[in-house]
């Protein structure tokens, strides 16, 4: 059962045709024995692909974001679930500052995706 679930961007509404940055949520602490889980939802796709990633920082600027979760490449609608962190991983240096971060391999490409975690 999730206990709480994050979405990280939602572009399910307007597609979105360039590479960026999402926005960087504060989850607080991740309390001992869950698991940290990332998804990937993709609604809707054009050419090329697709290639999303999740990364944590310790600090609420965003400075030293490091990769966490990273999601197959895709072309085509798809989701992904990937295998979860336990709090061990996630809690170590106390990192709980999240966003997701996307890259377009061609130009003039729209997507519509929500990348999310959960915390079980």
């Amino acid at each position: 059962m999730i206990v709480r679930a994050i979405p990280l961007k939602d572009a399910t509404g307007t597609g979105l045709t360039s590479c960026g940055n999402g926005t960087i949520y504060d989850i607080g602490s991740i309390e001992p024995g869950l698991k940290l889980y990332a998804g990937l939802h993709i609604l809707s796709s054009s050419t090329g692909g697709l290639k999303v990633r999740v990364q944590v920082s310790s600090s609420s600027a965003g400075g030293g974001m490091a990769d966490r979760f990273t999601f197959t490449c895709s072309a085509s609608r798809a989701a992904e679930w990937l295998t979860p962190l336990t709090t061990g991983t996630t809690t170590s240096t106390f990192q709980r500052f999240w966003r997701a971060v996307w890259e377009m391999t061609t130009s003039g490409e729209t997507y519509k995706f929500l990348p999310f975690i959960g915390i079980q």
